[in-house]
């Protein structure tokens, strides 16, 4: 299938990375999530973000836009075409200022060093510091693997961890751990719009024993609650709200209705079980063992699910080795709602939310990992739910997202 070049620019953010509340709502730090056009970049960048799943999940316990403040203290927060959410952080003394994607599938925060000289990072802003007056050494090496397929070596990031305040929104972290990045691969940091990544998993999954970010603004007194909200926009040519990020609390106004919660069942990603998920009528799994990922734009589901699923969708390309499954657009209100079944409740997923179109071309937000067994809702999922991220008991909770 030939595409034109616009769609192809469009169309390869689809898989550019994987790598990747109780409180009162005036007491809310609540980041704004900002969108933009997309750069230019490959049409092959779009295999990346398959690539950046495969290790990042494998590890389940078995068996540079101008930013307008929040009128609660907070800064605006980027999306990128509805496939990368980010939000601005600084740190250091004088600050130094960093874009870092949002992901729920990590817990380590990082940014390029000055000491990179790979090409990501020339694209990038780069922490110095010896600039900084509150920069504390630390030298301990770190790694860090988001992706790997069976024989390709993976996306791997190396360097050392560094200790210096960092603000997110109008919080001031101490001390607060993470990594400068020295070695950078290209693919998929190149031209990403992002500098570095602000995992916000448990700390159980820390590379190097660093404490995260979260559980600094509860130690320190920033929030009283170990957890966090979020709230997608999934209207991409908007270019001013993509959404917020909530830390320590909920907001009802946000979601309609009632939140449903189900239990964690992994202390390490947002793992839970679901209880089924049904296409037209067909029942695609039954107490599967599903991960809520931020991190990830597609939904990710098993090798024999995605084969039932571009069926019943009619794709035109089902063999497809690149997992970008295409649907024809003219066919996308015709096609059934997705039904996601958690803790008895029935949340469906309209085909508009799950095919994402770029001018004439329309990608279906499904696709799969050899050898994977997990279900994986990203994006496409959390742009129409509310999600409630609780560390403190453990449980994620789930509502309609107010549109």
């Amino acid at each position: 299938m030939r595409l034109k070049c616009n769609s192809c620019k469009l169309i390869q953010l689809w898989m550019t990375l994987i790598v990747l509340f109780a409180l009162k709502v005036d007491a809310l730090q609540r980041l704004k999530f900002e969108r933009h056009r997309n750069p230019e970049q490959s049409h092959h960048n779009l295999k990346n973000e398959l690539k950046s799943l495969s290790i990042k999940h494998k590890l389940k316990v078995e068996d540079a836009t101008t930013v307008a403040p929040s009128k609660d203290r907070g800064t605006s927060l980027g999306n990128y075409a509805n496939t990368m959410y980010y939000t601005r952080i600084e740190i250091g003394t004088p600050p130094q200022e960093f874009s870092v994607l949002i992901d729920t599938g990590s817990a380590n925060l990082w940014v390029p060093s000055i000491q990179c000289t790979s090409s990501p990072c020339q694209n990038h802003r780069k922490y110095n510091s010896t600039a900084s007056k509150t920069h504390v050494v630390n030298n301990t090496n770190f790694r860090i693997e988001y992706a790997s397929n069976a024989g390709d070596g993976g996306v791997a990031l190396s360097g050392f961890i560094s200790q210096d305040i960092v603000k997110i929104g109008s919080y001031l972290t101490l001390n607060q751990g993470f990594a400068e990045i020295i070695d950078e691969p290209l693919k998929p940091f190149l031209n990403s719009p992002f500098d570095g990544i602000l995992g916000l998993a448990y700390d159980t999954i820390a590379v190097g024993g660093v404490t995260p970010l979260l559980y600094n603004l509860v130690d320190q007194g920033h929030i009283e609650y170990l957890g966090f909200s979020i709230y997608f926009q999934r209207n991409g040519t908007n270019a001013l709200n993509g959404g917020e990020l909530i830390l320590g609390a909920t907001d009802s106004r946000l979601y309609s209705g009632c939140l449903t919660y189900v239990p964690i069942s992994t202390a390490a990603y947002f793992q839970f079980q679901m209880t089924s998920a049904t296409l037209n009528g067909t029942k695609l799994c039954l107490n599967c063992e599903t991960i809520l990922d931020a991190g990830t734009s597609m939904i990710v589901v098993p090798v024999e699910a995605i084969t039932i699923i571009n069926k019943l969708l009619g794709v035109t390309n089902p063999n497809d080795s690149s997992g970008v499954f295409f649907v024809d657009c003219s066919t996308v209100s015709l096609l059934p709602d997705m039904v996601f079944t958690i803790a008895r409740k029935e949340l469906p997923l309209k085909a508009s939310q799950y095919v994402l179109q770029y001018g004439n071309v329309c990608v279906s937000s499904f696709t799969s990992l050899e050898g994977n067994s997990l279900w994986i809702l990203g994006d496409s999922f959390m742009g129409a739910y509310y999600t409630v991220f609780d560390l403190e008991y453990h449980q994620i909770g789930i509502g309609k997202a107010v549109q």
